[in-house]
């Protein structure tokens, strides 16, 4: 065809007829495939899962055990030989595991999620057994103070068998929750699993001496309350922990691509990118990726983002020793006994470690509801320091934020080719234009054409080899530059608001103008408005030849984004791009489902987890010491019938402001 300059109306009306046939034959279609196929596949689809799961037993057993499974399963095959390994329920470790790797096929990744939601039924189980035994605890508790509950007969030693009983129940049921807690020992460190069992063997150690020598000890302490309801705490914390890990990968898992973020190690990309935007910090880029890698590594973790924890339990471990040691040599054998036991029972608070999974889940619910994912407070730990956050436009943007406003062909190059031409070239660039020229194409019938030595020249435009022929992409100051001549009226074009000329150059010949808009973004907008409220950096790299400070203050007028938003310079922003390119997989700190705005969100999160872990910290910490200091005074004053009753009070008192600590965390 040959498009004649002088019939430009017709001619516009007829490419503009032929743009919309093909928007219509392709990309609606193409685009309605695409989201009947991603719902098909969705794991989210509960049928599917169903369908699995009772499907006949010789297919579930001729499967290999996913890596989740094998971490879970410890916690019921106690006679395995891998239970040695420290890992348990909770899966609290600090090396990461040899045998989780990522899922590679969709069975594979619903075997986990169906492994998830089992772990999860059978946390809950476990939780409703230890919820009964702290009932029967406490009631045998109050039966302490009021005799008439239990028959009047709290002073025989059928009482104190009742009690070593209930211990043995709850060592039996939390069998591999002690082994683990007590494996810590043998590193120097300690967490909650450490100290529960250590106050378990001192009350069976406590009852079996007032069984053998009911005079040794000068009360007998009804101390169970404290291990029975922090067992309990302790279970549907994990049962917490491993629901908004399910979530989390409900959310991520689902089919299609992730933007996720990576921390390179310090270089001078990252030193200039300090120096260029004057925000501090640790530097992190913007990626997509296919799949989570080391999805499960990241997601599991208790105290371990935080070694001081550990250390300050396995030092009060060490005060306790001292204490009893002291108390020997000060008051005698009765009170030094009981020591230990009260000690642990009133420094536990069986509410620390229900704090931390409260606050996981819900930080992980509301990043999860801005489309994001923060996998844990591990996660959260190392992206703490994390102010400048560099993101390519096209990201920034998100999808579909350039349309077609028109048209104009010149020359005798077909539509057609023009449009084809145009995806070739933009298929190797992350600009907001590639979506719009391939949308254009049927990629399943279309070839696209080879294309060598693409250059970009910042904020003019393109210039490649096409059929060992220069093509060229860019403004009106691009073509002036390389004297290609479009009609006066073409560079002249007075366009008002977000929409820009496309002109396009074919082998020193004008072959078309196109006119596109750039529309704002909801997702960009809140992610905006997340980053300027913390005073969060965001670096563009740029690509795309009309995007700049202008066009974005002009998308967003009610956000300040001069003060926050920094385009980095081309020498910078060209060393930048390697750590932009799609990957196949990627480190799973954030991931987001809606683009930008996940990333912030989760971000913000982050931060938003760490200030509450590290407040409760404090308060776990100054409680710590003060329940210490408090036993010890009792013991050397002498214990009283009492003292349970004032330890049971005491943690009371102490989980008002933790609890309302939640608060910071919605």
């Amino acid at each position: 065809m040959n498009y004649e300059p002088k019939d430009q109306e017709s001619i516009f009306d007829e490419i503009m007829s032929k743009i919309e046939s093909i928007q219509q034959d392709h990309i609606i279609e193409k685009s309605q495939k695409i989201i009947d196929e991603h719902e098909q596949s969705s794991i989210v689809d509960e049928a599917i899962f169903d369908e699995i799961k009772n499907s006949p037993h010789e297919f579930k057993s001729s499967k290999p055990k996913s890596p989740i499974r094998k971490i879970f399963d410890e916690e019921e095959d106690e006679n395995t030989a891998e239970e040695e390994q420290p890992i348990h329920a909770a899966a609290i470790y600090e090396e990461p595991l040899d045998d989780i790797e990522d899922y590679e096929s969709e069975d594979e990744r619903d075997e986990i999620y169906r492994d998830l939601k089992n772990t999860v039924g059978k946390m809950a189980a476990k939780s409703i057994i230890l919820f009964l035994i702290a009932v029967i605890s406490l009631y045998l508790f109050i039966a302490g103070f009021k005799p008439a509950l239990f028959g009047n007969n709290v002073d025989t030693v059928w009482f104190q068998i009742i009690h070593l009983a209930l211990d043995g129940v709850c060592f039996f049921f939390s069998f591999s929750i002690f082994t683990q807690g007590l494996l810590r020992l043998l590193r120097v460190k300690a967490d909650t699993d450490t100290m529960l069992a250590l106050l378990c063997i001192s009350l069976i150690i406590v009852r079996v001496v007032n069984l053998i020598s009911p005079d040794l000890l000068p009360y007998s302490l009804n101390l169970e309350p404290m291990l029975t309801v922090g067992l309990y705490f302790n279970v549907i914390s994990k049962k917490k922990i491993a629901a908004n890990i399910k979530r989390n990968f409900k959310h991520s898992a689902s089919g299609g691509d992730k933007l996720t973020l990576s921390m390179p190690i310090s270089c001078e990309t990252n030193n200039n990118l300090i120096l260029e935007t004057g925000e501090g910090g640790d530097v992190v880029y913007a990626h997509r990726t296919g799949l989570i890698s080391r999805f499960i590594d990241h997601s599991y973790s208790d105290y371990d983002w935080d070694q001081g924890i550990q250390r300050f339990l396995f030092g009060t471990l060490l005060f306790i020793i001292a204490g009893f040691i002291a108390l020997i040599q000060l008051v005698g054998w009765g009170e030094a006994i009981l020591f230990p036991a009260a000690s642990l029972a009133v420094s536990l608070p069986f509410f620390a470690r229900y704090f931390y999974a409260n606050s996981i889940w819900k930080v992980g619910k509301k990043v999860r509801k801005r489309g994001g994912v923060l996998t844990s407070a591990k996660s959260a730990h190392k992206l703490k320091d994390a102010e400048l956050l560099i993101v390519s436009e096209e990201e920034l943007l998100g999808e579909d934020a350039v349309l077609l406003q028109g048209v104009k062909a010149i020359g005798d190059m077909q539509i057609d080719r023009l449009i084809t031409n145009l995806a070739a070239l933009f298929s190797h660039e992350n600009t907001p234009l590639r979506t719009l020229f391939l949308k254009m194409i049927d990629s399943n019938s279309v070839s696209l054409p080879r294309v060598d030595d693409i250059y970009y020249h910042e904020g003019m435009g393109y210039t490649c080899l096409i059929d060992s022929k220069m093509f060229l992409v860019g403004n009106a100051e691009f073509m002036k530059n390389f004297n290609i001549e479009f009609p006066k009226s073409l560079m002249e074009l007075n366009l008002s608001g977000c929409k820009f000329p496309v002109y396009v150059a074919y082998h020193k010949s004008p072959v078309g103008v196109f006119i596109v808009g750039y529309e704002s973004n909801k997702h960009t907008m809140d992610g905006l408005l997340y980053a300027e409220e913390k005073n969060l950096g965001i670096g563009v790299v740029s690509r795309d030849f009309n995007f700049g400070p202008e066009l974005l203050k002009e998308l967003y007028p009610m956000v300040h984004v001069d003060s926050f938003v920094h385009f980095i310079t081309k020498k910078t922003g060209e060393e930048c791009m390697e750590q932009l390119v799609p990957k196949a997989k990627s480190a799973d700190l954030v991931s987001s489902r809606n683009g930008f705005k996940g990333l912030v969100a989760s971000l913000l999160g982050a931060k938003k987890l760490l200030s509450a872990l590290k407040t409760n910290l404090f308060i776990r910490i100054l409680y710590a010491i003060l329940s210490m200091a408090l036993i010890f005074f009792i013991a050397l004053s002498g214990y009283s019938a009492n003292t349970a009753l004032q330890i049971l009070a005491f943690q009371g008192i102490w989980m008002v402001p933790v609890c309302a600590i939640c608060i910071f965390c919605k």
